[in-house]
C-alpha cells in the first residue's frame, strides 16, 4: 500500500519487488484482497504480460483506506499525498489570502484536524461551530473576518494537535506550522487592537495585575 500511496500505476512484479520478493505470487493474496475491497484497480498493461494496480483515489475510497486499522501507520503518508487534499479541502478555496493552502497544511500535518474538517461541506457551517472561539476577539472589538477564520483555524488546529500529542496521529512539521500560524496573526493583529507593550506577558508583574484590577 505504501508504494501505491503516489497514486501511480505499478506493475504487480514492481510492487512485489519492492518490498523484497521476486514472484507475483507472493503477494497475489494481498492483491486480491485489496481489489475486492475497492482499494485499487487492476488494467492489464498494453502489448505486455501482466497487470498495473493503481489506487482509487475518489472520495469514499480514500476513507475506507484512511479508516482500515490496517493502514493505521501510514495515515501521515497517505494525508501527504499530493491527491489527498484536494479530496477533502476543495470546499475553502474560496475563503482568502493564503488560508486554504495553510488548511492543506493543517489536514497534512494532524490526524485530528483532518478528522474534523472533512465532517463539513462549507467554511459557513465551520463558523456555525467554532464561532465560540473568537470570544476574545469580540471582546477585544475586533471586526474582522479574514481575521477570525485566520484565527479559528489556528484554534482548531491546536486543540488537534494537543489531541495528537496523546493519542498519536501528527506528521511532519506541526510544530513548525503552529510557529508559523502563530506569527502570521501577531503580523495581521488589527491595528488600533494591539496590547500595549507594557501590558505584554512578559512585562506583567503582580503589581501590574493589581492595578489593572482597580
Amino acid at each position: 500500500m505504501h508504494i501505491l500511496l503516489d497514486g501511480e500505476p505499478h506493475r504487480e512484479i514492481d510492487l512485489a519487488t519492492g518490498i523484497g520478493f521476486t514472484k507475483v505470487a507472493t503477494i497475489r493474496k494481498e492483491i486480491d484482497s485489496f481489489e475486492r475491497a475497492r482499494f485499487i484497480v487492476r488494467k492489464r498493461e498494453e502489448g505486455k504480460t501482466g497487470y498495473c494496480c493503481q489506487l482509487i483515489c475518489t472520495r469514499d475510497a480514500i476513507l475506507k483506506i484512511y479508516g482500515n486499522p490496517e493502514f493505521r501507520a501510514l495515515r501521515p503518508d497517505i494525508r501527504r499525498a499530493g491527491w489527498f487534499c484536494p479530496a477533502f479541502t476543495q470546499q475553502f478555496a474560496t475563503l482568502p489570502d493564503d488560508l486554504p493552502l495553510l488548511i492543506d497544511e493543517m489536514v497534512r500535518a494532524s490526524h485530528t484536524f483532518f478528522d474534523t474538517i472533512c465532517q463539513y461541506d462549507s467554511p459557513e457551517k465551520v463558523r456555525e461551530t467554532y464561532h465560540y472561539s473568537l470570544l476574545v476577539n469580540r471582546l477585544a472589538g475586533i471586526s474582522d473576518p479574514s481575521f477570525d477564520d485566520l484565527c479559528m483555524y489556528y484554534q482548531i488546529f491546536l486543540h488537534s494537535v494537543i489531541r495528537d500529542i496523546r493519542y498519536g496521529g501528527l506528521g511532519e512539521g506541526f510544530a513548525r506550522l503552529l510557529t508559523s500560524t502563530q506569527d502570521r496573526i501577531g503580523q495581521r493583529y488589527p491595528s488600533g487592537s494591539v496590547v500595549p507593550s507594557h501590558k505584554s506577558r512578559q512585562g506583567y508583574s503582580k503589581r501590574t495585575i493589581r492595578q489593572d484590577m482597580k
